[in-house]
């Protein structure tokens, strides 16, 4: 999908013409390129109006929603809330779920200030290739290298001009996100029955740079998180898979939402989630508002998720790989080759499990190490077990009549030569410190048993005996 499709699909209605017109833009890149009556120059100079344009527009926008959510939104639940610890139903209620309203639409907030900061850097990088594919075909190469770092010159200049911008300025926005969330977590202790409780973690470390506060996580369909900088830079480099897992899936970061306030509070709240049907939540009369609180914020995360999931990849988080030279060869040379009949063997039999048997079962399409606890009594192919398995939480689970497709014997996992030394290793290590007390206990029996030798043979000497 084209980014201009992108950025429409992805827009928020209230907001949808406050967005940087990429189609225009692109439309009058186009014009102002397919005249010949103007010099380089001029058409770096009026590009490079239509990028200020653009950005006063983006600040007065801006102004406009900050304020916004401000005024409208943060002050009159703060003020609402008051110093009150102890709300009643209907008041915790509503305070709650306009609080995740409020920290959904901060949210949007951001990923309007993200679109329409790529949308202006992508619009330059579109005007410098256009402008070189352009004029390089009527210029020689002294002129094709002027043209080259004019507008490479113009790319740096978009770039210093929209640090400068107060939209592109994160300071006030996260000032919202802070007060925002110091808003939910007062709330919250009004609504939960017990205030001795331990917060999830709230700042999230990058595990490729290991920053301790990542200020723009993103978490990857695989559910692990990183910092933007450095899944821009996996993406760059032609990562396809996650950095820790190795998941096939794209590592772009402009593919995914990065990690607002709503998912904040599922991260953060989620040991009250997980409980709400065990005390002391079951009988608190706060449970339904807290149930239907979780069960907006998941509404809010599925929304985003689906609009993102409906777009496909970018083009850059995407390429296909050419064939090897192998591959081509071999496929040549079956096709010259003519073809054999070959005979066709008998497919070997199923095999049969017994009890006690370690065996693979596919669960939830993976496949999971168990044992077979009993071989129904079945007939033919059609043979079930009894199974007993593990999953990733070190939970089990039992299948007690488990039909024979779903069963496999468990593959061989070649291990690396190394983690046998390391294995040898750490052996000998725990056989040293398990037999020191006997050797200690050795050490001393034999220096008691060379003493009294000593003392004998002295008496002997001296005729003592």
């Amino acid at each position: 999908m084209k980014f201009g499709k992108r950025v429409r699909s992805l827009a928020s209605p209230e907001w949808a013409t406050d967005y940087v017109d990429y189609k225009t833009l692109k439309r009058e890149i186009k014009l102002a390129l397919s005249t010949e009556n103007q010099t380089l120059d001029q058409r770096v100079t009026w590009f490079q109006t239509i990028l200020e344009s653009e950005m006063q527009k983006l600040n007065v926008a801006h102004a406009r929603i900050l304020d916004e959510l401000i005024i409208s939104g943060l002050k009159p639940l703060q003020q609402a809330l008051g110093t009150r610890w102890v709300l009643p139903p209907a008041t915790a209620r509503s305070l709650l779920l306009e609080v995740l309203q409020l920290s959904n639409q901060v949210d949007a907030f951001r990923r309007f200030v993200v679109l329409n900061s790529l949308a202006l850097v992508k619009i330059a990088k579109k005007f410098d290739k256009a402008a070189n594919a352009g004029l390089q075909e009527t210029e020689n190469d002294e002129d094709s290298d002027e043209i080259s770092t004019t507008t490479a010159r113009l790319k740096a200049q978009v770039l210093e001009d929209l640090k400068c911008q107060s939209f592109y300025d994160g300071s006030e926005l996260d000032s919202l996100c802070d007060e925002t969330v110091a808003l939910t977590d007062r709330v919250m202790l009004c609504v939960l029955p017990d205030g001795n409780f331990r917060l999830g973690p709230r700042a999230l470390t990058c595990p490729i740079c290991l920053c301790a506060d990542v200020q723009a996580p993103i978490t990857l369909s695989c559910a692990h998180t990183f910092c933007w900088s450095c899944l821009s830079r996996a993406a760059q480099h032609r990562f396809r898979s996650c950095p820790l897992c190795r998941r096939a899936q794209s590592v772009d970061p402009r593919d995914y939402e990065i990690d607002g306030l709503v998912k904040r509070f599922k991260r953060a709240y989620e040991f009250v989630e997980q409980a709400l049907d065990v005390a002391p939540l079951v009988a608190s009369p706060m449970r339904q508002i807290l149930a239907e609180a979780f069960e907006v914020g998941n509404a809010y995360l599925r929304e985003v998720e689906d609009q993102y999931a409906a777009l496909a990849p970018l083009p850059s988080a995407t390429f296909e790989e050419p064939p090897s030279t192998m591959n081509n060869l071999k496929v040549d040379l079956e096709a010259k080759v003519p073809k054999e009949e070959v005979e066709l063997e008998e497919p070997e039999p199923p095999v049969i499990f017994e009890m006690g048997d370690i065996v693979e079962i596919l669960h939830s399409e993976q496949w999971y190490a168990g044992v077979v606890l009993q071989r129904n009594e079945d007939t033919g192919v059609s043979d079930t077990y009894s199974v007993l398995w593990w999953v990733k939480d070190k939970s089990q689970r039992f299948g007690q009549r488990t039909p024979r497709h779903l069963l496999r014997e468990p593959t061989e996992v070649p291990v690396p030569p190394a983690l046998y030394e390391y294995a040898a290793g750490a052996w000998r290590t725990a056989a040293t410190w398990a037999l020191e007390p006997f050797r200690r206990l050795r050490s001393r029996s034999d220096e008691g048993f060379s003493d009294r030798k000593h003392t004998q043979k002295t008496r002997n000497v001296f005729g003592l005996d």
